[in-house]
């Protein structure tokens, strides 16, 4: 279950006006929606604060027009943006259709035109904090994401490695259980780095099979899966063709002779990997397809 939110707020305003900060002060506290007020009266000093001080409100209310300041609220945008991309500000002016546009270029950013009613001021609070929560935690689960999809990647750099080298240290007469356990361990890394691919228990069969004939074929085929799975699109050098003796079967090429077969899971949109055909063996691949993956169309493709 998540965390109540709080509905109370630090919110800094800037505005030139005192007048101004005297009336949403007196609004945000009658509506109970200020945990802490800021009062800042020209845009140099928010920009110091936020700059020197690191800790961001909740939301900043920024005026557009400043007296004197040589500054206006569009120009602070990009250096609060700098510090606190996910920060919402709301504008507070009359602005024109070329400020309108001009501020629509930075995320989370909102304006109210001046006069500001109180009831639409608490709304707009209320709900662009909440907005920029949102936005911030999903950026964060995204960093987190790409964080440990580079962990992973490097991990298994690594494994591959060190299998490499043990490949030609182990004593032969243990290779046999050392290389399963290698193979597994690699698998174990592969599977969690998979998001848009999911692996056949015949094209685990095959890449194991691999292992043990050719490793370095084996670690391309394993580096064309990593790149195939984290592109949207075909990656660069890497050739997909359709097979013909499939329907939505198609092949993806490791080598100029070497090349996966796949199919796209309807359901999920994910590809499925069928097979791995290190010999662009047609015949072999064609009568896999009619012996073992056509009579299990309408139930799962393994």
């Amino acid at each position: 279950m998540d965390k109540e939110e709080k509905t109370t707020y630090a919110i800094a305003l800037v505005d030139d006006e005192p007048r101004i900060h005297t009336m949403i002060r007196e609004v945000l506290e009658q509506g109970g929606l200020v945990s802490r007020f800021e009062s800042f009266y020209d845009p140099f000093s928010f920009i110091e604060r936020i700059k020197i001080h690191g800790e961001a409100p909740d939301l900043v209310l920024l005026d557009v027009h400043f007296a004197n300041s040589g500054l206006s609220g569009i120009d602070c945008i990009p250096h609060i943006k700098d510090e606190h991309p996910y920060l919402p500000i709301i504008l507070l002016t009359g602005m024109e259709d070329a400020d309108i546009e001009q501020a629509q270029d930075y995320e989370l950013v909102y304006y109210i035109p001046k006069p500001v009613r109180p009831e639409q001021l608490i709304r707009m609070i209320r709900f662009y904090v909440s907005t920029a929560r949102k936005s911030g935690t999903r950026v964060a689960e995204l960093k987190g994401d790409l964080e440990e999809h580079k962990r992973l990647v490097k991990q298994l750099s690594t494994e591959l490695a060190q299998t490499e080298i043990n490949t030609w240290s182990a004593d032969p007469k243990q290779r046999g259980t050392e290389d399963r356990k290698a193979f597994q361990r690699i698998v174990d890394i592969i599977l969690p780095l998979m998001h848009r691919t999911e692996l056949s228990p015949h094209f685990i069969a095959d890449l194991e099979d691999l292992f043990t004939k050719d490793f370095p074929l084996f670690k391309r085929t394993v580096d064309a899966i990593v790149r195939f799975d984290t592109s949207e699109t075909t990656p660069p050098g890497m050739r997909i063709h359709k097979f013909h003796a499939g329907a939505d079967t198609y092949t993806i090429s490791v080598t100029h002779k070497a090349r996966i077969l796949y199919r796209v899971i309807s359901a999920t949109g994910k590809k499925l990997l069928l097979r791995l055909d290190p010999d662009h063996n047609d015949k072999l691949i064609e009568k896999w397809l009619r012996e073992y993956l056509e009579p299990t169309l309408k139930g799962t493709l393994y």
